[in-house]
């Protein structure tokens, strides 16, 4: 090894050590760790609250005694991190789990019923304007959201004080109401609904951590909001909500409406304004973190400021209290997210070391963030921003010093650099700073990929290769979208050309998300990782970037071998002994998933009438949390929009191997099949059509067609409805989507005996499962009850009565997904059982000595 190679390995050497020793010399930093260790405790672990309290009495006492030995003086801060862990457990704790007695949640049901309240704006209302979609049966209304600070509830004793905030969901448009002002609001209050599916997002413990306890909606009409009071200047979120909108009014004034919103996303972090398949695409290439207000932004206008005020002759004191103040300004106003406390808090810290000419210790300054960020709001330490945030800053700062840094140039290489062409040199340098770039690129999508998978089941490789490219134009749009709201102030003519500066970064951006976006090839969705993976690659990635030279590449094997470990396992396919049958709650719609004992996954119908993003909100999760990633067949029961219309949205999630539908399926001339129609055969998906005698394999599970024959018949879609008869383990179950009519007397041709478990038709509605009465019959019953008798039936249906259904079925016991949640079926040698999601019911459903009953047409069909 030549002289200048041992003297470069010397200084990466002494680098290492470097960072190892700043981190075992930042006194905050274990403090950060308890607190956390703490926050979880309280989170996850079913301790009584007391218990925090005691940790903070005995880690006191503790400190106290052993500081005032002198062999055991050093341990003395072990008493410190111990309080330090029961006072996080015990804030984290009184924010999410303590409220008022007169809470707005005491006067909610886990049902809506009318109310009328009053209360103060806290932010901004957030419009999120109709998107028409040939998916949907009606066009959607605009939807204006609330967070409302309750302060009086009507009771039928009269008004009644209350407290606690409230989340409201307006459809329509609210003309004039904005933050800090008073209303009167009536609408139907509930509880936030908990999952009805598994893998489904808990809004309720999602919006406890934004201490919501309660929500309402107002449907149809915004004309019950009224407003008594205004309070736009005589409250800080009024102020704050006044020059959010001025700034995007000034936004709108000089901007196109096509980089108008996404100007708003990038410098107010109003992403309402963007329309749903814009941020769609975002999140499809892994910049999404450009439009959410983060660290990034506050860096960058930090930098600005103190260019700015520097050149203008300020001094370096004087700069770093303006930008202190500016900064903590501007996190106040984009909502006080978690990465935008952390950016703010390390910029303070930063300025304050300047003001009092301290050395600054980054890695005090990141455990200092973390701890500002849990007393300013514990439960966002559980959030995917906050985590992400953090994980960013730790990379950048530790990882890209550590390899991307370049190391100090030999006096002989500054004479050969010296001696070259300015042009030359300008050349290299370019070149070397976008390889730096792109290697830290990778080196973040190394780090993120993990943790964006296990929150949001996407991976983005696309992001490597869009990432320094946007980051670019954003930057350039943030800085020049800034300089044009104050310019705005003196006048149009000069808010005129960073304006157009601001416009062309923007589209440049856009312009590469959506290229990106339409490769297809750069976004994959997949299962999230388990937690104890994810935990030990995180440990093994921060002790690769902390670890000195010497022990650098057994981290990076062990952090390898993790790595392998955990993609070998995802890629193991999953095998079984039973068949797993799932009714999934889509409110009035339909998705039933069957998994087979050979690792296959068979759809029957996917849709609703709330619209196509059933497949974000519960399919694909659900999907996800079983570890799917294939759909290998989707059979379509029949062309009525609640029965198919979350098919596209699946398609780009899943990869579909075949997709069944009915003879008349394709023939319906309708903008939703059209549409659909349309993906199919951009994806390249092949289709067959089925019809009534034809059976289907998928190892030991048998699929019968019983309905719609080849031909007919006449009616409407309904009567038309495929019908599936599945087989396994000498069980059944029959799917029947709408059949209704001369369907069902159609279906009755074919001998099936008792069936396990039945669809009910057409969502358990009273026509296609009225009870009939027969002459010699006891009771009246449902033709298809007498043709299938069956031991469970189960309605895939919105929230309705169903005691006609007891009436139809009255041999079979009934379950609703609407109050049940997803039905879960598996059968199997030893019998058939059934479990509700949410009411966590169990029942069996049929023993092993059921005959087998072999299937033949009673009539030729």
């Amino acid at each position: 090894m030549s002289g200048v190679g041992r003297a470069e390995d010397g200084r990466r050497e002494a680098n290492c050590q470097e960072v190892w020793q700043e981190w075992s010399r930042a006194p905050l930093l274990p403090v950060a760790v308890f607190a956390t260790v703490g926050a979880a405790v309280a989170r996850f672990g079913a301790v009584p609250p007391p218990w925090y309290w005691g940790a903070v009495v005995v880690g006191l006492i503790s400190w106290w005694v052993i500081r005032r030995r002198e062999r055991g003086r050093r341990l003395s801060p072990a008493g410190l991190w111990l309080a330090t862990a029961g006072l996080a457990a015990a804030w984290h704790y009184q924010y999410r789990e303590v409220y008022a007695a007169d809470d707005i949640s005491v006067f909610a049901d886990e049902s809506f019923q009318p109310r009328r309240l009053r209360g103060w704006v806290v932010v901004e209302p957030a419009v999120q304007e109709a998107t028409p979609s040939p998916l949907r049966h009606m066009p959607p209304l605009p939807v204006t959201t609330l967070l409302l600070e309750v302060a009086s509830v009507e009771t039928s004793a009269g008004w009644t004080a209350a407290s606690g905030r409230l989340r409201v969901t307006v459809e329509g448009l609210l003309q004039d109401i904005h933050a800090g002002d008073a209303v009167e609001i009536l609408g139907q209050l509930s509880r936030p609904p908990l999952p009805d599916n598994p893998g489904q997002l808990d809004l309720r413990a999602l919006w406890r951590d934004e201490r919501i306890t309660a929500v309402m909606r107002v449907r149809h009409s915004a004309a019950t909001v009224t407003r008594w009071a205004c309070g736009r200047w005589s409250s800080w979120p009024g102020v704050m909500g006044a020059i959010q909108c001025w700034g995007e009014e000034v936004l709108r004034r000089h901007l196109s409406g096509r980089t108008a919103g996404l100007a708003a996303a990038l410098l107010l972090g109003d992403t309402a304004a963007l329309e749903r398949t814009e941020w769609q695409a975002y999140v499809r290439t892994g910049v999404v973190h450009v439009l959410a207000i983060s660290g990034f932004h506050l860096t960058v206008l930090a930098s600005f400021i103190w260019v700015l005020v520097r050149a203008i002759g300020l001094s370096r004191r004087g700069a770093a209290l303006m930008v202190a103040g500016l900064i903590v300004g501007y996190a106040s106003l984009t909502g006080a997210r978690a990465a935008t406390v952390r950016a703010a808090a390390m910029v303070c810290a930063a300025c304050l070391a300047l003001l009092v000419r301290r050395p600054l210790c980054l890695a005090n300054t990141f455990a200092l963030a973390w701890l500002i960020v849990l007393i300013h709001k514990p439960t966002d330490l559980f959030t995917v921003g906050c985590q992400l945030s953090f994980l960013s800053v730790f990379m950048l700062i530790w990882a890209g010093g550590r390899w991307l840094v370049p190391s100090p140039v030999s006096p002989l290489e500054q004479l050969r650099l010296q001696a070259s062409h300015p042009f030359y040199r300008g050349i290299g340098w370019v070149i070397a700073a976008v390889v730096r770039a792109y290697l830290l690129s990778l080196m973040m999508f190394v780090a993120l990929a993990p943790l964006v998978l296990y929150w949001k089941n996407i991976l983005s490789p696309v992001g490597i290769l869009l990432g320094p490219p946007v980051m670019l134009t954003s930057s350039v749009a943030l800085l020049s979208g800034f300089v044009t709201m104050l310019a705005s102030v003196a006048g149009a003519w000069a808010a005129w050309g960073p304006a157009v500066v601001t416009e062309y970064a923007l589209a440049a951006t856009s312009g590469l998300v959506h290229v990106a976006d339409g490769w297809q090839i750069g976004v994959t969705y997949a299962p999230a990782p388990g937690l104890l993976w994810l935990t030990g690659y995180y440990l093994l990635l921060v002790t690769v970037v902390v670890a000195p030279r010497g022990y650098l590449s057994r981290c990076l094997a062990a952090l390898c071998a993790w790595t392998m470990l955990g993609l070998a396992s995802a890629t193991v396919p999953p095998t079984s002994d039973e068949l797993r049958v799932t009714f999934l709650a889509v409110g009035h719609g339909g998705c039933a998933v069957l998994e087979t004992p050979d690792g296959r996954v068979i759809l029957y119908d996917i849709g609703s009438m709330s619209g196509p993003d059933i497949t974000a909100r519960i399919v694909a999760p659900y999907l996800w949390h079983r570890g799917i990633r294939r759909i290998d067949e989707i059979f379509l029961s029949h062309a009525d929009m609640d029965h198919f219309n979350g098919l596209p949205d699946l398609l780009s999630m899943f990869a579909v191997g075949q997709i069944s539908w009915t003879p008349t399926f394709a023939d319906r001339h309708t903008a939703g099949v059209h549409y659909v129609l349309e993906a199919v055969e951009r994806r390249g998906i092949p289709v067959r059509i089925v019809a009534a005698g034809d059976w289907f394999q998928a190892g030991a599970v048998t699929f019968q067609v019983l309905h719609p024959p080849l031909q007919g018949p006449p009616g409407s879609e309904n009567t038309r409805s495929l019908v599936l008869l599945v087989r396994y383990a000498q069980q059944q179950v029959v799917l029947t989507g709408d059949l209704e009519g001369i369907g069902q007397e159609l279906v009755q041709r074919w001998s099936v005996g008792p069936v396990a478990v039945l669809m009910a038709p057409h969502h358990g509605g009273k026509t296609a499962n009225a009870a009939l009465p027969i002459e010699g019959d006891w009771a009246p019953a449902a033709p298809l009850a007498r043709w299938a008798q069956p031991r469970l039936v189960v309605s895939c249906q919105r929230a309705q009565p169903t005691d006609h259904l007891r009436a139809a079925y009255p041999h079979a016991v009934v379950w609703d997904t609407a109050r049940r949640g997803a039905i879960t079926v598996r059968l199997h040698t030893s019998g058939v059982t059934a479990e509700a999601f949410r009411t966590g019911e169990k029942m069996v459903v049929a023993r092993p000595a059921l005959p087998s009953v072999r299937q033949v047409p009673r009539s030729g069909s």
